[in-house]
């Protein structure tokens, strides 16, 4: 028996005659509905899709995160953000459960100079905040915003590192943080991680993928894609462009979403983007980037690997930071 409630469409209206029913069909065929599609965002949005990429056989087996001294009541803390094992994956669920079996007890960071600030030991989740998890422990070393001396302290102090403000002004003072996944139980490593760095050379973002001594050219219009979001794959431009210094870390490099066609471009369209790290992440000899692109709403960390070749990157995972 199937039951009806008084607000029961079939309840209101009964059981429509054979003949109604059959010119209802009739209309609706001479006058079949018209579907148009939802227009694009006026800005760009939060996150909406997990992305799982075929990682190449063999190669590291890590977890990618971003370190902030303070965000856990006053104490230092990670966010897990993307890892990679057979796959790299950004499924929220999945790198949260690997932190809580014990699998990444030891994340290295990286300051400003790509020179490894400390390390943060692994002690389990604690939530911060409603469906915000990050991983609770113990860091040891100097701030990620910070960079080696290259001279002694003019002040005669035995400092070895220096804390660059810009970096605290738009990182919060968090900077990225990289993990070894092993088997709970095994000591934790401290793996190093070959890195390198990045420049803006006119409208592209110039970085060595593999080390051979030449640049490839990214163009920076092509970060984003048509709906205003990080591109799935970036292509190497045919030129390069012009030298510059590399650097490990890069900010406030300015991106412009592509407007509609037959629009004015929308200022709230503008991103900021931020290259946290270029780092050689699993292993195969080319490096990865780590970006933070700061669209007007929230403000996300992007991995680019060059699975295949070191003229295209493709968008390996994708995740959104805690918020600033």
């Amino acid at each position: 028996m199937v039951s009806v409630m008084p607000f029961d469409r079939r309840w209101q209206a009964g059981v429509a005659p054979v003949h109604r029913i059959s010119a209802l069909v009739l209309g609706f065929a001479a006058c079949a509905p018209t579907i148009s599609p939802p227009a694009p965002p006026a800005e760009p949005g939060p996150i909406a899709k997990m992305h799982v990429t075929p990682a190449a056989a063999g190669g590291r087996q890590i977890m990618v995160g971003e370190m902030c001294p303070q965000v856990a009541a006053g104490r230092p803390a990670v966010q897990p953000l993307i890892m990679r094992t057979v796959q790299w994956s950004d499924n929220a669920g999945e790198v949260a459960a690997t932190v809580e079996r014990g699998s990444v007890p030891r994340f290295v960071v990286y300051g400003t100079d790509g020179g490894r600030a400390g390390v943060f030991d692994t002690m389990g989740l604690v939530d911060i905040a409603p469906a915000v998890t990050v991983a609770s422990g113990a860091y040891a070393g100097a701030s990620p915003c910070s960079y080696a001396l290259t001279a002694k302290p003019a002040d005669g102090s035995l400092a070895t590192r220096a804390d660059d403000p810009r970096c605290a002004a738009i990182t919060a003072s968090c900077g990225l943080a990289v993990a070894a996944i092993e088997a709970p139980d095994e000591p934790p490593e401290v793996a190093d991680y070959a890195t390198g760095g990045a420049c803006v050379a006119g409208d592209q973002l110039a970085v060595d993928i593999d080390g051979d001594g030449r640049v490839e050219s990214f163009p920076l219009a092509d970060v984003l894609d048509g709906i205003r979001g990080p591109a799935q794959e970036w292509v190497a431009a045919q030129t390069a462009s012009a030298a510059c210094k590399p650097q490990f870390q890069i900010y406030d490099i300015k991106l412009v979403a592509p407007p509609e066609t037959g629009t004015i471009p929308d200022p709230k369209s503008t991103v900021m983007m931020d290259v946290l790290g270029v780092v050689d992440l699993d292993g195969d000899g080319r490096k990865e980037l780590v970006l933070a692109l700061r669209f007007a709403t929230v403000r996300s960390i992007v991995v680019y690997s060059a699975i295949d070749t070191p003229l295209r990157l493709t968008m390996v995972g994708e995740a959104a930071s805690l918020p600033r």
